[in-house]
């Protein structure tokens, strides 16, 4: 007698599962399918898919993705494949980073060798992890020690010179500024973050010339690895802008059916008090946190653009409670609980008509100062790859010019939505100015956002020592010692 068809195991089953998930995987990652991306990766946890190495990558998918938490069992997937080794466990620590996991992902960094992945970078790492928590302590011990063990790292320099105060520190500006024979044979790479170090200690201690100087080397190294493209930008702005007008917005915004006032949106040039605009906002206890959390790109990308044209399109075949729904789903997953949250991602300049249609219970703010002052602070200041106009004084003014117009596009559009803060007169009369904040913003006055300084919480940014103090006058006027040097920015921009 024949004999039923054998069945297949269960892991049979689930290998097969596997298999036609991967090959489902490329078409998704070719048209871009979030959802299927996403619906991929959780079905391959679910199944404990044998992915082994693959489950890195599978994580820092769902992480560019916005989805944190399948980010998070992704790499526990990878952990797990590699038996809990350390040097995974450190690789997780990197991902709960990139996640806004810093407290987590320092005292990971912590619980594990100091020599992983090496000696130098794991002093690097856990030094700068500690200076942005406000240990300020500890991240000087790390990085001392991680300069020490790999003098050519202008990365560990820069993080060191940011933990300190040249001025009351000279000893360190000398052995900051003699370990410049050493950086012959680094990269521009190293090398140009080694220079604004070096700018920085020459500052702090009056030598404005030699300071200057390096920062202009910094910028020279910078421009060999990121070129700055002046038509490039003005064409993004122009297109930035083509189209919107206050009734198109308004047409949309009335749409929107969903509570949109968890958010509040801090932008403007850098340099020009975003950072402690986020600051005052989270001291207050119905603000639970902040930062540059890069979720508007992720909404561009998911209306197929930032254009009017694309954000009308996507509203004529789209709920947009549907885009507030999934705004709100990336908010929990980075924030979790109902408290408000500051965004204030770089380059929102360009992605604010976003915000301002389908979130549009959402507070804008947009922060001036002082174009010689912010210009100087960008010269000074390194911002990797991400801003290649900071880089030389005339594409600054370039960069300057071109922003001025979307402010002033942006003001005629929005109206009172939009809350300008000249940072000089928020340093000249602050209690009126966070009163004004305040009131954009629908909060009730506290105590602690007239004290923000106090506030314990991680800064990312270049600012992380600033915020840090009460408000002073340190900035204003910052550019004065250096307008000789700074004739190109003023020719350009005023010229």
């Amino acid at each position: 007698m024949a004999q039923p068809p054998k069945q297949p195991r269960q892991s049979d089953r689930d290998l097969s599962a596997v298999l036609a998930l991967v090959e489902r995987l490329r078409p998704a990652l070719m048209r871009g399918d979030r959802v299927m991306q996403n619906h991929i990766v959780e079905r391959l946890i679910e199944l404990s898919a044998p992915m082994g190495d693959q489950w890195q990558a599978l994580a820092n998918l769902a992480l560019s993705n916005g989805e944190l938490s399948l980010a998070g069992r992704a790499m526990d997937m990878f952990v797990e494949a590699r038996r809990g080794e350390p040097t995974a466990q450190y690789q997780k620590a990197a991902l709960l980073e990139q996640s806004g996991k810093l407290r987590e992902a320092y005292e990971l960094m912590c619980a594990l060798p100091g020599s992983l992945p090496n000696p130098a970078a794991n002093a690097f790492s856990r030094g700068t992890a500690a200076l942005f928590l406000g240990e300020v302590a500890e991240a000087r011990r790390q990085l001392e020690r991680a300069v020490r063990l790999q003098p050519q790292s202008g990365a560990a320099w820069l993080s060191l010179a940011m933990s300190l105060d040249f001025a009351k520190q000279s000893e360190w500006a000398d052995r900051l500024i003699a370990a410049e024979r050493g950086m012959a044979g680094a990269p521009p790479a190293q090398q140009a973050p080694y220079y604004y170090a070096k700018g920085k200690a020459h500052a702090e201690t009056g030598d404005f010339a030699l300071a200057f100087a390096a920062f202009s080397r910094g910028g020279r190294e910078m421009r060999s690895i990121s070129p700055y493209e002046r038509d490039a930008d003005r064409r993004d702005a122009k297109e930035t802008m083509r189209g919107y007008t206050a009734e198109g917005l308004d047409a949309i915004a009335r749409r929107q059916r969903v509570p949109t006032s968890r958010s509040i949106f801090v932008t403007g040039l850098p340099r020009s008090g975003t950072t402690l605009i986020e600051q005052i906002l989270t001291s207050h206890s119905t603000v639970s946190d902040g930062g540059e959390i890069n979720r508007l790109p992720l909404l561009a990308r998911e209306i197929k653009g930032h254009t009017f044209a694309t954000l009308r399109h996507y509203a004529e075949g789209h709920d947009v409670a549907g885009a507030a729904h999934l705004w709100h789903h990336w908010l929990d997953e980075r924030f979790p609980g109902s408290a408000r949250i500051v965004d204030k991602t770089l380059n929102t300049t360009r992605l604010v008509g976003l915000p301002a249609a389908l979130l549009p219970e959402a507070p804008l703010i947009w922060l001036t100062r002082d174009p010689l002052d912010r210009a100087w602070s960008c010269f000074r200041t390194f911002f990797t790859v991400s801003m290649p106009w900071s880089y030389d004084l005339e594409d600054i003014a370039f960069h300057f010019r071109v922003e001025d117009e979307l402010l002033r596009r942006w003001r005629k559009i929005l109206g009172e939505r939009l809350l300008v803060v000249p940072y000089e007169a928020l340093i000249a009369t602050p209690e009126l100015w966070v009163r004004r904040i305040l009131s954009h913003c629908g909060l009730d006055e506290e105590p602690a956002v007239f004290a923000s300084h106090e506030t314990d919480r991680a800064v990312t940014t270049a600012s992380v020592m600033q915020v840090r103090r009460p408000l002073n006058r340190e900035g204003i006027g910052s550019a004065e010692p250096y307008r000789e040097f700074l004739q190109p920015f003023i020719d350009a921009y005023y010229g």
